[in-house]
């Protein structure tokens, strides 16, 4: 398994004063979508991809209609879903109202056939996706003019 990644040169924002230092940034190799999974599921089983693509959009409705009621939605080895708030505080019980609510993020919780095991990954360091698409102008506009 290997994961890409480029450099990046960021300052501490808790240390301003300090020199920046350069960080790894992980960089993406594709997106992959929905129908691609169901073509891929379907390919390794006996079901069409209509029908791993039903049975997937099916899940990602349950899941949305479970986690709107308020569950967790544990999918065992994949992970568990649910929805986390956070808010400003209030002095007492009763002036804390809704309005104090500032947002609510979707927590994802990996379950142990996606936690990540630092042994089993393999570091590759590519281009930056900026530095990749100034590559990719400057090879575009060359030859256009050859």
């Amino acid at each position: 398994m290997s994961l890409k990644y480029s450099l990046a040169e960021m300052h501490n924002p808790q240390r301003p004063d300090e020199r920046r230092k350069f960080y790894a940034k992980s960089q993406a190799r594709d997106t992959v979508d929905l129908n691609r999974i169901a073509d891929e599921i379907s390919y390794a089983t006996t079901l069409t991809d209509g029908d791993v693509l039903n049975v997937l959009r099916g899940l990602i409705r349950k899941v949305k209609e479970h986690l709107s009621d308020g569950d967790i939605v544990d999918l065992a080895e994949f992970g568990s879903f649910q929805y986390q708030v956070s808010s400003r505080g209030a002095d007492t019980k009763e002036e804390f109202t809704p309005a104090n609510i500032r947002r609510v993020k979707l927590q994802f919780r990996p379950g142990k056939m996606l936690k990540p095991q630092l042994g089993e990954f393999r570091f590759e360091r590519v281009m930056s996706v900026k530095a990749r698409k100034a590559a990719e102008k400057i090879t575009y506009t060359s030859e256009e003019s050859e």
